[in-house]
């Protein structure tokens, strides 16, 4: 192997885990409300199975189409907890990751996996509870033959993803949070929980309407206006 067929980029500072843990507490959803909806990865990609939220930095894999030789090497290179997010260039005829690599990767304490692309063997995928997120299902298999990158920026999603952002996964979808920021997403999360209560008791009390709910008054919702 040449050095043309592979870049690796540097190593990149975990998130302290009990931010990944405070993160996981508050879900996809909400998230994705404190961001406004920005950095929330597109409906494409879903969970081969239910899965419990996950919480992890992302390790980024550039891959070539129907190749996963640097999945490989992200699976080596990543640590417990990490989140592998690949990026196949658009390609779902070709499955980068089966059973067989994912006891690899799960086995030696991945967070979980993100595939913009294709996987496949998802009965064993499922029967594991392997939080795997993917856009595809195929039978076929891949080369391993490179080029390839890993750790260097990506887009998975419609998302960019960076080595290190934080990716806050569940049966909802993904998001994506920079390390930069984590201060106000949590405090937006944290607003945005604490609205979401007082909202459903006021619900429960029957002190809160639909239209309250979404901000409506009965004029607006009136017969409109003849002309």
């Amino acid at each position: 192997m040449t050095d043309r067929e592979f870049w690796m980029g540097p190593d990149f500072p975990r998130q302290p885990q009990e931010v990944l843990e405070r993160l996981k507490t508050y879900g996809a959803c909400v998230a994705a409300d404190a961001m406004k909806g920005f950095n929330a990865m597109n409906g494409s990609i879903q969970p081969v199975a239910p899965v419990r939220c996950v919480c992890g930095c992302a390790v980024t894999v550039r891959l070539r189409p129907g190749d996963n030789l640097l999945l490989h090497k992200a699976i080596e290179a990543a640590r417990p907890g990490d989140i592998l997010v690949l990026d196949t260039n658009s390609s779902y005829r070709n499955a980068v990751i089966g059973g067989i690599m994912c006891g690899a990767a799960f086995g030696k304490g991945i967070g979980g996996l993100v595939v913009d692309g294709a996987v496949r063997d998802v009965e064993e995928l499922r029967s594991h509870g392997w939080p795997v997120f993917a856009a595809a299902v195929v039978p076929c298999a891949v080369d391993s033959e490179g080029p390839g990158q890993l750790n260097h920026p990506i887009s998975c999603g419609g998302v960019p993803v960076h080595p290190g952002d934080i990716i806050l996964a569940d049966d909802n979808g993904i998001t994506v949070i920079p390390p930069a920021w984590v201060d106000w997403v949590l405090e937006g999360c944290e607003k945005r929980r604490q609205s979401e209560a007082r909202r459903m008791a006021e619900i429960g009390q029957g002190q809160l309407t639909s239209a309250a709910v979404l901000g409506l008054s009965l004029i607006h919702i009136s017969e409109p206006t003849r002309p």
